[in-house]
């Protein structure tokens, strides 16, 4: 194939992905009635992008006595605060939108199709979820026409968080590292179908350090609140323009 070709197979490709993304958000816009937010959830350990994950029973004991001495120091993250925090941020930000009506949260997660809903299973990944929230499957059709029914809630938002850390300057496990937000936000109507889906990924913009590994749990959770809200309040402000 000529190189003329290729290159307007590629320009087509990049035109019909960019007319998708619009008319998804297009699509979003056209309808000012509440949002359910029904689900939000996200991976449990926090790993390192490209290195394996520590193991907390196998590490020297020079780490170990550096942990001792400093309870804040960890080699393992989990993620059960982050979620938390990630769902405040997300319901802050989308209420701050003019474009976004946020369906009163207790109406949607005491409705008895939301209550009586099949979970969704995460066979090889551990995941948790928001408080009070349940693992709702986006793609369970019946629980979107369900609710919909009980309460006139037409659609239904589902976010999902994959937090990551990594090496941002140094080598191996040592020198600074950024936590790094993945958020997927899907929108289905009251028939189930996908009426808007996107995954944006944010690093943080501080850094804190570790050697071997081995960093402070505050500071890092503190590059992961700021990399969700930058996530969080960046998704809603592409509405504006």
């Amino acid at each position: 194939m000529k190189r003329t070709g290729i290159i307007f197979i590629l320009a087509a490709l990049i035109f019909l992905g960019s007319g998708c993304a619009s008319s998804g958000k297009a699509a979003l816009l056209a309808q000012k009635d509440p949002i359910a937010l029904v689900s939000v959830v996200s991976n449990e350990d926090i790993n390192w992008q490209e290195d394996p994950p520590q193991d907390p029973d196998n590490l020297s004991s020079a780490i170990r006595r550096m942990m001792r001495s400093d309870p804040d120091l960890a080699v393992v993250t989990k993620a059960d605060e982050l979620i938390n925090e990630a769902e405040s941020i997300f319901r802050e930000a989308m209420s701050a939108s003019r474009h976004f009506v946020l369906a009163d949260r207790e109406r949607v997660l005491q409705s008895r199709s939301y209550l009586n809903a099949k979970e969704k299973k995460y066979p090889n990944r551990n995941m948790v979820k928001a408080e009070n929230y349940r693992f709702i499957d986006y793609g369970d059709k019946n629980f979107s026409a369900a609710l919909a029914d009980e309460t006139g809630i037409q659609r239904s938002m589902f976010v999902e968080f994959n937090f990551s850390k990594f090496v941002y300057s140094g080598f191996s496990l040592s020198g600074n590292i950024k936590a790094e937000v993945e958020m997927t936000v899907i929108v289905v109507d009251a028939r189930g179908k996908t009426i808007y889906r996107k995954t944006s990924t944010v690093p943080s913009l501080a850094v804190t350090q570790t050697t071997s590994g081995l960093y402070s749990q505050s500071e890092l959770k503190g590059l992961f609140w700021e990399a969700i809200a930058n996530s969080c309040f960046e998704f809603f402000d592409q509405f504006e323009y």
